[in-house]
């Protein structure tokens, strides 16, 4: 009976699973898994640092909506994956991470690599296994895909010592559970929702004279968008997209609502329908000052808010339930515009007028761009459709203002995550799941610094990725004047020059030089044009935008951003800091007590 090495029959495991692509860099501990999967004709990325092949691997699996596969040897390749697994965490994207590991038969010895990964790796997965028998591999792989892919979906490793799999031979019949064919995991199956809940909740949005629709991340994974838009167009329901399902309807559609704009419209609805939207950090945890009904429908209890009063709480998968509702709904006539329909459709044109107005009062040819004019040059510019990544702390939360994607998941970030330094690899991981079309990722100084190596991975493999840097020369645009004062004067003499990096950084030159299609943009109205010749080029490119260094990003006005300035001393922080936070914000969230008589020992 033939025998094979262990890993081979790895690598063929991962074969009838359909994996196609993966993500890593090689170590001794892991490359004979990573030799047959080469072997086997998986299309292998040997990337510059293992944090961007899970991220590219988090990146294929948005687009494609199946797992992305990353790979890395032990101890310290292992380590490097763990920000990239806890962003992937946080976005409940399906990873698959292989991982070499130390040496069973030298456990405790100090031996080379020695770590415990699934204590490292606790936190950030929903499954961890560890190879100790090498006729395991084959079962716990497909477990892994399945466990992946059981929402709400995840990140999740299989540890494999290096001599379980490089030690002898075994036969293929000797593996536990083996069987010699069966199919991929494929997507958890559909499932309809309760169907006296549907009644009731079709029963309040029938009746609501104020009904809103919230769409989340469910809406993405679920492939609810073809269902959602029949749903809100017949009942004329204004629409509020989160995250990944940004896209589901076009923003320009007349029932889109802003974020921007949904915190009034959520205070004045009578009835309130969520769909596959966690309630975590970004939705306030759902302690939202609202009187409406509230109906939550999710495909897991885990994804329902339980601290929201709630009327209807429906679990199945949301195009199942939307396809309920529809159904419900077929033999009514559609409402059209409702009175309240058009009260936010007016909200809505008149914060884009303002939006607008804005943009406009920064167009000066005079200076360097501002993200606003920044944000609307770039996604007027973007083709339709086209996946972006955002990855720059200062000018992201300008593009989602103005971006306006047509299909869910068009849309990628850090998520809860809130790191940087992801753009580089999603940007590879996407554009290869999408058969290695154009993907335009943004960003910052902090992205292109800690991610930016790996730009020259995707010059390596031909990725047509257009890498556009917000070059403010900064970590955190705007802290200067916002808080710190010149110099950084509030640090101290030590400040040496604070969280500014090097001024106007030649990011373009630097990857020029192996390949890439360099531009640089000094002016407003320049970025167009550049992104236009940037993405004809069918090459990995670069865009280097000289940007205004002292624009802020619109979070540091918010009570987000409160704990970065309260500790400042009232008397040499800047105006705009002091004004905002030890000024306003401080007695909001203190009874109205001052920071100042607190610091002194006051009574408020």
């Amino acid at each position: 009976m033939k025998r094979y090495w262990p890993a081979e029959l790895a690598a063929q495991a991962l074969r009838r699973e359909d994996v196609t692509a993966m993500f890593g860099l090689l170590g001794g501990h892991i490359n004979p898994i990573q030799d047959f999967a080469y072997r086997t004709g998986i299309e292998i990325f040997q990337v510059r640092h293992e944090q961007a092949a899970v991220h590219a691997a988090d990146g294929y699996a948005r687009v494609t909506g199946r797992p992305g596969v990353a790979f890395a040897t032990a101890g310290p390749g292992m380590t490097n994956t763990v920000t990239a697994m806890h962003m992937a965490y946080g976005a409940h994207s399906p990873v698959v991470l292989l991982l070499g590991g130390h040496k069973l038969r030298e456990e405790g010895r100090d031996t080379a690599q020695e770590a415990d990964a699934q204590s490292v790796l606790a936190s950030v997965t929903k499954s961890f296994r560890r190879v100790t028998m090498p006729e395991q591999a084959d079962l716990f792989i497909k477990q892994a895909f399945r466990e992946a892919m059981t929402y709400p979906y995840g990140p999740v490793a299989i540890e494999f010592p290096v001599d379980t799999f490089n030690f002898e031979p075994i036969a293929a019949t000797d593996q536990l559970g083996y069987v010699d064919r069966g199919a991929p995991v494929g997507r958890p199956p559909r499932s309809a929702g309760d169907a006296e809940g549907v009644a009731k909740a079709f029963r309040i949005l029938s009746e609501a004279e104020r009904p809103v629709v919230i769409g989340g991340d469910g809406v993405h994974w679920d492939g609810a968008a073809e269902e959602l838009q029949r749903f809100v167009e017949r009942f004329a329901v204004p629409t509020n997209l989160r995250r990944h399902a940004r896209g589901a309807i076009p923003e320009s559609h007349p029932l889109a609502v802003p974020s921007a704009v949904r915190k009034g419209v959520l205070a004045d609805a009578d009835a309130v329908m969520l769909l596959g939207l966690h309630l975590n950090y970004f939705e306030g945890f759902g302690d939202w000052k609202s009187d409406a009904r509230f109906i939550q429908v999710s495909r897991h209890p885990s994804d329902v808010g339980v601290n929201l009063p709630t009327d209807v709480e429906i679990t199945g998968d949301v195009r199942s339930v939307l396809g309920q509702l529809n159904a419900l709904a077929q033999d009514l006539p559609a409402r059209g515009s409702t009175p309240w329909s058009t009260e936010v459709g007016a909200r809505t044109a008149a914060w884009r007028e303002q939006r607008d107005a804005e943009t406009e009062k920064h167009r000066d040819p005079e200076r360097r761009i501002h993200p606003t004019v920044f944000s609307e040059e770039l996604c007027a510019a973007l083709p339709q459709g086209m996946p972006v990544v955002l990855d720059s702390f200062t000018a992201s939360g300008y593009v989602v203002q103005h971006i306006d994607p047509v299909q869910t998941g068009q849309v990628m970030d850090a998520g809860l995550s809130a790191a940087f330094g992801h753009g580089v690899g999603m940007a590879i991981g996407a554009s290869v799941g999408r058969g290695y079309t154009p993907v335009v990722s943004v960003l910052g100084d902090g992205g292109a610094g800690l991610g930016g190596g790996d730009i020259e991975t995707a010059v390596r493999y031909g990725v047509p990725a257009v890498f556009i840097v917000y070059n403010n020369s900064a970590l955190c645009g705007g802290l200067e004047k916002y808080a710190y004062g010149e110099d950084y004067a509030v640090l101290g003499p030590n400040a040496r020059g604070g969280f500014d990096v090097t001024r106007d950084m030649p990011y373009e030159k630097m990857w020029e030089l192996i390949g890439c299609h360099a531009e640089l943009v000094t002016a407003p109205g320049e970025l167009p044009a550049a992104l236009e010749r940037a993405l004809a080029s069918g090459r990995t490119a670069v865009v280097n935008v000289l940007s205004d260094r002292d624009a802020t990003p619109g979070l540091y006005e918010t009570h987000h951003a409160r704990d970065m300035f309260w500790h400042l001393p009232a008397d040499e922080v800047q105006a705009p800091a002091r004004s905002r936070h030890h000024e306003q914000l401080y007695e909001r969230f203190h009874d109205g007590r001052k920071l100042a008589e607190d610091l002194l020992g006051g009574e408020g």
